[in-house]
């Protein structure tokens, strides 16, 4: 079950975090209506669960906030449903991130809209032609700014140590390969066991042992 942010959470967020791969923050924000609209919600989700594949930590989008203003609460135009939010995820992305939208209450009348993803190996594709996004399309954050995936993050995400594709393969197959060969030594014992039992048993008998 994903915790929430508290207020005093997003205020320090907002004070202490640049805008990174894991978060970002708009200043405005109203339910996505149209293609385009629907399009930018969908790449602000694509880009952050992108970014959770290095860092292994929950990503961030804020809405409804000016990181760089005195008081950084704007609020959203309007408060939205975080079951639309999924259904329109769910039909534009492959796999399907897991996430939560939620608003937070800032004070009498501004609420903070909050996209919190659960972190995730691999990258999420566009599965269809949606504004400006493109079928295929995989964007991830770089600093400030949004960009697509590149060659260079898929080799860095299959070979970074400690997380990676190709180290998560090795020891999985490591670890296959290793039950293998206790097996192998265990039955080799067994065998050891009962050829020594039955030249016990010759030797009882006065016989001479076939082995």
């Amino acid at each position: 079950m994903i915790a929430k942010l508290t207020l005093d959470e997003i205020v320090q967020m907002l004070g202490s975090t640049p805008e990174q791969p894991v978060f970002d923050w708009k200043r405005t924000f109203a339910p996505p209506r149209d293609e385009n609209a629907k399009a930018e919600f969908v790449k602000d989700v694509m880009a952050v669960a992108n970014g959770t594949a290095f860092t292994r930590t929950p990503g961030f989008v804020l809405y409804g906030v000016n990181a760089d203003a005195p008081d950084p609460f704007v609020g959203v135009a309007e408060r939205w449903d975080d079951n639309e939010a999924q259904a329109l995820v769910r039909g534009a992305l492959d796999p399907v991130p897991e996430f939560l939208y939620y608003e937070v209450l800032a004070d009498d009348d501004r609420w903070v809209g909050v996209v919190q993803v659960v972190p995730r190996g691999g990258f999420f594709v566009v599965t269809r032609d949606l504004g400006k996004l493109r079928e295929g399309q995989s964007m991830i954050r770089q600093g400030s700014t949004t960009r697509g995936v590149r060659r260079a993050d898929q080799l860095r995400l299959y070979l970074t140590p400690g997380y990676g594709y190709a180290e998560q393969l090795l020891q999985k197959y490591g670890a296959a390969a290793a039950m293998t060969n206790a097996q192998t030594a265990r039955l080799q014992q067994l065998d050891l066991m009962q050829q020594q039992l039955v030249r016990q048993m010759y030797l009882s008998v006065g016989l001479s042992p076939p082995f």
